[in-house]
């Protein structure tokens, strides 16, 4: 209900003083997301060649990057909220400004420089009956529902009448017996659905082991280790096992040749009969690929059975974005080990066994784009009926980063009414519903192995069916309808004042 207080701060001010509140506003709440970007980028001193003092200074400018970006966007959210409320209240108005919100939300989230980062939605992760909405309206969706029950609030400070609250209360109270009641109707279909045991690894390695001078012995460690936690997995039922992104830290596969680790994997997969994802990086033909690679057991022993390539990179993290259009830029920034090259594919990959079916994998950053991860599960053939996503959060350091990334797993859970494996290489990994609720999880610098029973389920959600396109389209009705019947009734009692 915290919005309540922007609302308010912009009613009945002049433009200059809505604008400046909503930029405060902008400043406190990005700023307070996105703290940890400044010891973030001033932990990769060792793999660039600078000084910690050279990279902490780079640091803070990517802070301040990053929080231009997102102030631009609470900017002009208040701008449009401030010429609304300048028209008389009423319950469109209302409606019309969870619509604005709606539209910010979705803009922040497009092109090159997207980035979805602490949406509104991701307050509710923990409380599951309004946390089930995301599966009919999408995560902007539900922001927008929260924004307009604060603006209902709002509206009743504003004019003493509490009916407005009532009515506040009122949505609040149908949004969360909806979301009970279609939980309890999601719970009664994972009941019924097939299910597949799945253990996530996290091994707990963290950057060092990027580092130029790592020896030998410490990359074997990492396999070694990993293979001992499957061991563990596969023992306690797990027929499918997920390792983090970048679980091993060298080029498994270059130019279509196997390199060290893949006998031993392929191996682990025969003995054990298990299907094993891991995270690794590929080379093809000069170019850096950050990739998924999946093992499966088969009649004649183990096979690989798919790779999936990451699309959507960190901009300024895993590449420079418009290289060709601003060479000088690339010459300016920290250099990076290897630039990343995006997958051109975005589909999902077909398990054969124990039963066939089709994981969606999303890796890291893209796990915060509702679409991107609507797209993974889109196939021409057969529904994936897996979530898996794989990251690697030990960059972020012991902040709060590491929870913000995993809140985004819960919210593409229900969106999608996928069952979900994240692992995380350091934390936070997880195993969780569709329903968003959670099994098992493992918190920050652990070594441990998650095991439960996840359902595989087929029917895509409304949401899924629908995508933003018709949400984007309906909030701009709404804005439009709002602003005409403000001004309409402003109007009326204008002449009704006259007379």
């Amino acid at each position: 209900m915290g919005l309540a207080f922007l609302l308010t701060s912009l009613r009945e001010k002049s433009w200059r003083r809505a604008l400046f509140c909503a930029l405060l506003f902008g400043v406190v709440f990005h700023g307070a997301a996105n703290y940890w970007l400044v010891a973030t980028v001033a932990r990769l001193s060792p793999f660039t060649g600078l000084s910690p003092t050279a990279m902490l200074g780079w640091g803070i400018l990517a802070f301040f990057g990053a929080l231009l970006w997102q102030v631009l966007f609470v900017a002009l959210f208040g701008m449009l909220a401030w010429a609304l409320g300048r028209r008389p209240c009423s319950g469109w108005q209302a409606v019309a400004l969870g619509g604005v919100w709606l539209l910010t939300e979705w803009l922040r989230s497009l092109g090159t420089l997207g980035y979805p980062w602490a949406l509104l939605a991701s307050t509710q992760v923990a409380f599951l009956p309004l946390l089930q909405l995301c599966a009919w309206l999408g995560s902007y969706g539900l922001s927008a529902l929260l924004v307009t029950i604060n603006a209902l609030l709002a509206m009743a400070w504003w004019e003493r009448r509490w009916v407005w609250g009532l009515w506040a209360m009122g949505v609040l109270g149908v949004a969360i017996a909806f979301g009970w009641w279609d939980g309890k109707r999601v719970r009664h279909q994972i009941r019924q659905a097939p299910s597949l045991t799945v253990a996530v690894v996290q091994g707990n390695f963290g950057m060092s082991r990027w580092r130029p001078d790592v020896q030998e012995s410490q990359l074997r460690l990492i396999l070694k280790e990993h293979l001992r936690l499957s061991e563990l997995a596969a023992r306690r039922g797990a027929k499918v096992i997920v390792w983090s992104e970048t679980a091993l830290p060298w080029a498994l596969r270059v130019d279509g040749r196997w390199q060290w680790g893949y006998s031993v994997l392929r191996d682990f997969v025969r003995q054990r009969r298990v299907v094993l994802l891991v995270g690794a990086g590929e080379w093809r033909k000069g170019r850096s690929y950050n990739a998924c690679f999946v093992f499966a057991p088969t009649q004649r022993g183990a096979e690989f059975v798919g790779v999936y390539r990451k699309a959507r990179l960190v901009p300024f993290g895993e590449y420079t974005p418009w290289r060709e259009q601003l060479p000088w830029l690339v010459r300016w920034l920290p250099q990076r080990p290897d630039e990343t090259t995006p997958g051109k594919s975005v589909a999902p990959v077909l398990i054969p066994s124990p039963r066939p079916f089709l994981a969606a994998i999303a890796i890291c950053f893209e796990s915060l784009f509702p679409f991107h991860v609507r797209q993974l599960l889109l196939s021409d053939t057969q529904t994936p009926s897996l979530l898996v996503i794989m990251t690697n959060d030990h960059w972020f350091g012991n902040t709060l980063a590491p929870y913000h990334h995993a809140r985004a797993a819960l919210l593409r859970a229900v969106e999608s009414r996928r069952a979900v494996a994240r692992c995380a290489g350091t934390g936070i990994s997880l195993l969780a519903l569709p329903t968003g609720q959670i099994l098992a999880w493992a918190g920050w610098q652990k070594r441990a192995v998650l095991v439960a029973s996840l359902p595989l389920m087929t029917k895509p959600s409304p949401y899924h069916q629908v995508g933003d396109g018709p949400f984007v389209a309906i909030a701009l009705l709404l804005v439009g309808w709002g602003w005409a019947q403000g001004k309409g009734r402003k109007g009326g009692a204008e002449r009704k004042a006259q007379t």
